[in-house]
């Protein structure tokens, strides 16, 4: 008892601060040690992702020129489902966040997602060929995604090309090649898709696939008419040894007047494929609603058999008018 009345006054606040300080001091090594691990463990992390999606890049690029080579006849050919990964996968460029990326993983998504929206569309159309046909346009949802993906990356390509042709100009100043100035221009800050598909084309040549053909490869990747220009451009050149120089300066002034043109009108193609979607799922929330809102319209479609064969006719209609205005089949390689 004699002990807590020596710490009046003065004692006690010293008590009471040495208490305090010594919490903060604790709190502090603790959130130092933890910020210490996260980041070495975090950094450890990253650069064994980035091995791995490292390794996983080069070993799928080995097999594309294999194949290059197997084909025997100097020409690269692609099959089906060859052609979808083309316009799906390489052309969204989902390999730079997802490197195991791939048509078969997308056929599992696009199962997965139907086998599990069955149960509540089922439910909600109690008919069972309606209710196929709506699960399989929500089956293709990954494939929507890539697709807008792919837009954004063409959009994002057009805006940097005149910038890109830029840097390969400096760099054909330095050395007169243009595989020279690809190569460089991949460390040049060209960003992304630009730089994963540029490095993927080096990556080829150096492998021992013909520059022309490592350069049509690269033009399927990126879906936009003013690249195509460029990459044509290019193979002229390459075939028949012009003055690469002088070729970039006229293609860089052209491409920034055609840049100016696009915002002056505002014009992109990504943001009308965006509300394009958005309009064709804001159809099938307008209909729900519409089934929902009156207690007649709704016995009739969904427990007479002439009102579900309507039903299945609207969604047949619905996912003929899906597939006219989206074009999901519609690959030009």
């Amino acid at each position: 008892m004699g002990f807590w009345f020596e710490l009046g006054g003065s004692k006690f606040y010293i008590f009471i601060f040495f208490i305090l300080n010594s919490l903060l001091l604790c709190f502090a090594t603790i959130y130092i040690s933890h910020q210490i691990a996260y980041f070495y463990i975090n950094k450890d992390i990253n650069k064994s992702i980035q091995e791995l999606s490292s390794k996983y890049k080069e070993k799928r690029m080995l097999k594309d020129i294999k194949r290059y080579m197997d084909s025997g006849s100097g020409s690269l050919k692609v099959n089906l489902i060859e052609r979808i990964e083309i316009n799906l996968i390489d052309k969204s460029n989902i390999k730079n966040y997802i490197p195991f990326a791939n048509v078969y993983l997308l056929i599992v998504c696009s199962i997965i997602i139907f086998i599990t929206s069955f149960r509540v569309i089922y439910k909600i159309t109690l008919f069972i060929p309606s209710a196929i046909i709506l699960c399989s346009l929500i089956a293709l949802t990954p494939i929507f995604i890539l697709d807008i993906m792919a837009k954004y990356n063409s959009e994002k390509v057009r805006k940097k090309l005149a910038g890109f042709i830029s840097v390969l100009n400096r760099w054909c100043t330095v050395k007169e090649d243009i595989f020279y100035a690809f190569e460089k221009s991949i460390e040049s800050g060209i960003g992304e898709p630009l730089r994963t598909y540029i490095r993927d084309m080096i990556i080829q040549v150096n492998r021992g696939v013909e520059p022309l053909e490592a350069i049509s490869m690269l033009e399927m990747k990126v879906d936009n008419p003013q690249f195509r220009d460029f990459i044509v451009n290019i193979k002229q050149n390459v075939k028949h040894r012009g003055e690469i120089r002088k070729l970039l300066s006229n293609l860089e002034e052209q491409f920034y007047k055609i840049e100016e043109e696009y915002n002056r009108r505002k014009i992109s193609t990504y943001k009308d494929r965006v509300i394009i979607y958005f309009i064709m799922a804001l159809v099938l929330i307008v209909g729900y609603a519409f089934l929902n809102i009156n207690p007649q319209v709704k016995h009739f479609y969904l427990s007479t058999n002439m009102g579900k064969l309507l039903m299945m006719a609207f969604c047949v209609l619905y996912a003929l008018g899906f597939y006219l205005t989206v074009g999901i089949t519609k690959f030009d390689v």
